[in-house]
């Protein structure tokens, strides 16, 4: 078919360039020959648009054989496990005053974001929300987690602190999260986990704000084999600068 295309290209640019210089009229040769080389080509053109739209190209794709994503840890190496010495003695979680304070227009929170945001959210909701690579890699942390239930779940902790901070934001989808390196984590007992890290989110004015955010869940008692649920005990932010 290429073939049978680059021949239609040809011919078509061939016979407009001859009809050109055929029909010059007082035109000398020179001169027609320009332009029937230009008009020609444009005609060629045109016909291989048409030839393929008509006719497109059939290409052969690999199929893409997609793997199973394995989870990767959002906390530095020496966070990402505690031992159970260290858990024993780990001081109970204490929440802080929330900042439920009005939202000016600069600011890139929702008014009153803290009474917006939920108690408590389902791990099956982020499930749902996430892309099939996120899908896979929660799914291989909750299975990984689910039969001890003093295991250090840090990693899916973050993760479930991701959704009450963008819900707090006017423009959820403008959410940009710094990398691991600039996250703190403590892990108290009964399963309370305190990460803070910065965000970086779109205010009204189209202005881009950085923020300060602390955020404290804990898991839920499972009441069957579907996934666990997550309370939310505490939520701060504070813009990085001030």
């Amino acid at each position: 078919m290429e073939f049978l295309r680059f021949l239609a290209f040809v011919a078509a640019w061939g016979f407009m360039w001859r009809w050109v210089v055929k029909n010059r009229g007082s035109w000398n040769v020179f001169y027609s020959n320009i332009v029937g080389a230009a008009g020609g080509f444009i005609v060629a053109m045109v016909v291989l648009s048409i030839t393929l739209s008509l006719f497109p190209s059939s290409h052969d794709y690999e199929t893409v054989q997609t793997q199973e994503a394995e989870p990767t840890s959002l906390l530095p190496e020496a966070e990402s496990v505690t031992p159970p010495a260290a858990l024993k003695d780990a001081p109970v979680f204490a929440a802080i005053e929330p900042d439920d304070k009005p939202s000016p227009a600069d600011s890139a929170l929702l008014p009153n974001y803290a009474s917006r945001a939920p108690k408590s959210m389902a791990l099956q909701t982020v499930l749902d929300q996430s892309d099939d690579q996120g899908r896979k890699a929660l799914a291989a942390l909750s299975k990984k987690f689910r039969s001890d239930a003093q295991a250090d779940k840090s990693m899916l902790a973050y993760v479930m602190c991701s959704p009450f901070v963008t819900g707090t934001l006017r423009f959820p989808a403008s959410a940009r999260f710094a990398d691991s390196k600039s996250l703190v984590s403590h892990r108290f007992k009964d399963q309370v986990y305190t990460f803070s890290n910065t965000v970086i989110a779109r205010n009204m004015t189209g202005d881009d704000v950085t923020y300060r955010f602390d955020c404290s869940v804990q898991e839920q008692p499972r009441v069957d084999a579907t996934p666990a649920e997550w309370r939310l005990l505490d939520l701060k932010l504070q813009k990085a600068d001030s």
